[in-house]
């Protein structure tokens, strides 16, 4: 889900708050505000969290009620977004510069968690627009979701946040779906560079403060991933959980989490895995798995059976989405049903679903994750890598499940006519395998006539649905 930036007008801020004046840079980590309250201190360590979608400037009555569903439900995190553009303020007055600090928003989230004993995993994003290093053609009407260009201005802000919670909010996942265009205007290692700094920043102002990278949308690749490790080698020391966002088939759920816990181990990321977003809609018309289309039963009997399989994946703490939102798959995928934006006193009706979580909050455990049949897929789709060598192109498939692949027939179709059975090799999990297709005479000539570039094919497995494109060159 792309997170929603909700800006605050400096001016309104400024007349609601008073604001100290300070010099550029003098925003230097201070003592904690905060001690944890004994309900907080207490919480045992579950299963469930809560992905909530707070935002800085939602009403302090609906943050209340969220905290307070959280707690009934028993969930032991709470996920909300922190913004750090509604802490910092820059504006002009007389046409001198000010700087202030608003902690009037944020503070409600320290103060709620002590009070319901439920923990905060503090989303850190929207970067303050006088720090913002925004690429030219970005949306100038989101300058928030560009990345920092002053790296120790940003450093300086994240650690005076990490501060002034200490003991009370010690989880930070920094940017929401940092691999998704529309959520972050940056690239791989800008956000790598905003990471590695905001890591160094909350572990100096708390010894016991932990960082989230990003949670992961995209989760059929790596690439995003693999760019931001490259360009920081020093980022699996200082990454103390690894995130990714899950919406799959229930077939697919734990072997995704699998393939994601392996891909962490392999880069040395040794943390536990959370999922800070997952959910399936209560809507019929947005329910994609076949096995549960009925509506709001569906919902409670998909999380009933997914959940013990992520676990069962390596997946430790599950973020369930806690309310309706937005449009599409999000407007009925809460186990709460609510108004968006939430209101000040907002009418809640809990779902079937509610009580499915409250059951994993208090007994979930992990289900054996059997290797499903093996699944080959076409590796690559890029032109470079489907290239016509005389009569013949090479293929490469690799095994995305958890066990091993048993060879797979597949329809090797033309565009412009024409079909070829391909056997796909017997591939281990995880590994990538080779084959050679001869071509008809006929299947050269029209890849010949169309020009190699634009001849589109379809490799498509017998008995599925699901089907890839690739492209054909000299």
């Amino acid at each position: 889900m792309i997170t929603a930036i909700r800006s605050l007008s400096f001016m309104a801020v400024l007349a609601a708050t008073a604001l100290a004046a300070a010099p550029a840079g003098a925003l230097a980590a201070s003592g904690s505000n905060y001690v944890p309250s004994a309900s907080l201190s207490a919480v045992s360590a579950n299963h469930v969290g809560m992905h909530s979608m707070l935002y800085t400037d939602t009403p302090y009555g609906a943050k209340e009620e969220m905290f307070r569903q959280a707690k009934a439900v028993g969930a032991s995190y709470i996920r909300a977004d922190l913004a750090l553009s509604g802490v910092f303020l820059r504006g002009t007055f007389n046409g001198q510069p000010i700087y202030g600090e608003n902690w009037t928003r944020t503070d409600e989230y320290a103060h709620l968690s002590n009070k319901y004993g439920v923990k905060v995993l503090a989303v850190i994003y929207s970067t303050p627009s006088f720090i913002a290093d925004c690429p030219a053609d970005a949306p100038t009407r989101s300058p928030l979701r560009c990345a920092a260009g002053d790296l120790d201005r940003y450093e300086q802000m994240v650690g005076t946040v990490a501060a002034r919670y200490a003991g009370v909010i010690n989880d930070f996942e920094i940017i929401n779906e940092p691999d998704v265009e529309a959520s972050f205007y940056g690239t791989p290692a800008q956000y790598a560079a905003m990471l590695s700094a905001a890591a160094d920043a909350i572990h100096a102002a708390n010894p016991r403060g932990r960082v989230a990278i990003g949670g992961i949308a995209r989760i059929s690749e790596t690439k995003f991933t693999d760019a931001v490790l490259a360009a920081q080698p020093s980022l699996p020391s200082k990454i103390d959980i690894n995130t990714m966002h899950l919406r799959s088939s229930s077939y697919t759920t734990a072997m995704n989490v699998s393939l994601w816990r392996q891909y962490f181990d392999d880069h040395g990321m040794r943390g536990p895995l959370w999922l800070t977003e997952f959910g399936y809609p209560s809507a019929k018309a947005f329910q994609y798995d076949p096995k549960y289309k009925s509506g709001e039963a569906a919902q409670a009997s998909y999380l009933a059976a997914t959940l013990p399989g992520i676990l069962g994946g390596g997946g430790e703490l599950i973020f369930v989405t806690q309310r309706d939102w937005g449009p599409g798959n999000f407007a009925s995928e809460g186990i709460l049903d609510t108004a968006d934006p939430l209101p000040s006193d907002p009418k809640v009706r809990r779902k079937a679903s509610f009580e499915v979580v409250k059951k994993a909050a208090h007994s979930l455990t992990p289900a054996p994750l059997e290797p499903p049949r093996g699944i080959a897929q076409l590796a690559s789709t890029a032109p470079q890598k489907i290239k016509l060598q005389g009569r013949s192109v090479r293929l490469a498939f690799s095994c995305v499940a958890a066990g091993d692949c048993a060879p797979r027939a597949f329809r090797l179709s033309f565009s412009g006519g024409g079909a070829l059975r391909v056997k796909s090799p017997a591939l281990a999990a995880g590994k990538t395998g080779y084959v050679s297709v001869r071509l008809t005479r006929p299947s050269v000539s029209r890849i010949t006539r169309a020009g190699y570039k634009g001849v589109r094919a379809t490799l498509a497995d017998y008995g599925r649905t699901q089907s890839q494109s690739l492209r054909i060159r000299r």
